[in-house]
């Protein structure tokens, strides 16, 4: 097995642990690499994150979250420790719910590197202005808010280093569960688990090519995945960013069969990969095939 082979499998097997994650709505752990240049680099991914071949910078909506990429490699290579929170709020056609990604500057064995966990709330479009305005008093740079794209292009630094950032968010967002998830490591906890499980159903059902599309297959994956709707919106700064499990080679791997450039449903274009078990993001119809 080539090594090339391998690290996709690896990468197929972390994007389904996302996937699991994301779907039961629990914090997704991950973190990037700092390169001695001053760019993060994905481990996963094994390239930057930055990668020009994968992020869309032409769309509206993609310059807006590669300007706030930017912004957090640059605040991440400048800082000794500190909190960046990145706010994606819903987009037609991209985003169905709010999702938000806390970064923390930590050391391992002597190295700088950026711990993040990416967060979903089912927020309508209202509720996530309010919620980053009321963010943005904990901020350092205390932005004004007036609009969404303003939120998406401007991440947050907090006043604030370690998981102090835990009060701030729990001020904004009734969510126990997850905050006690956080405080005690839970959430790592139950990534480990998923990434097991992912790990069985990709060495079980992905290892032979259109085996993924067979009904034990699907049953397998329904199996993991919990009752929220997941998101696969383009690969636009902010969806790099939100996920360690990057394909790379192809630019968004148009030649992997689960992509999908519109929705079969809905006629929408979603220009990205959707697995069996996500969902439309228009239309939220979810993938029963492959």
């Amino acid at each position: 097995m080539s090594v090339e082979t391998l690290s996709r499998r690896e990468q197929a097997a972390e994007e389904l642990a996302s996937s699991i994650q994301e779907t039961h709505r629990i914090p997704d752990p991950y973190h990037f690499e700092i390169t001695p240049y001053g760019e993060l680099f994905s481990p996963s991914a094994r390239c930057l994150v930055k990668d020009k071949r994968v992020i869309d910078k032409t769309s509206p909506l993609g310059r807006l979250e590669y300007q706030a990429l930017l912004s957090i490699e640059q605040w991440a290579v400048s800082r000794n420790e500190g909190v960046i929170v990145w706010v994606s709020p819903p987009y037609p056609g991209a985003y169905s719910v709010l999702k938000i990604i806390v970064s923390e500057i930590e050391y391992e064995n002597g190295l700088k590197r950026l711990f993040n966990r990416a967060i979903l709330f089912d927020f309508d479009e209202n509720q996530s202005l309010e919620f980053t305005r009321g963010l943005a008093q904990f901020s350092q740079n205390q932005p004004n808010f007036f609009n969404l794209d303003q939120v998406r292009a401007t991440p947050l630094i907090l006043k604030t280093h370690g998981n102090f950032w835990i009060h701030a968010l729990e001020e904004l967002i009734d969510a126990p569960a997850v905050w006690e998830m956080v405080r005690i490591g839970e959430d790592r906890r139950l990534k480990e688990e998923a990434l097991r499980q992912a790990t069985m159903v990709q060495k079980e059902f992905f290892s032979i090519p259109g085996l993924y599309s067979t009904d034990e297959a699907q049953m397998a994956i329904k199996q993991v995945l919990g009752p929220y709707s997941g998101s696969c919106p383009p690969k636009t700064a902010f969806q790099v960013f939100s996920e360690n499990s990057l394909v790379v080679g192809d630019g968004v791997n148009t030649k992997d069969p689960d992509f999908c450039r519109n929705c079969p449903v809905c006629g929408e274009a979603i220009n990205c990969i959707v697995r069996a078990g996500q969902s439309c993001p228009s239309c939220r119809t979810v993938k029963r095939c492959g």
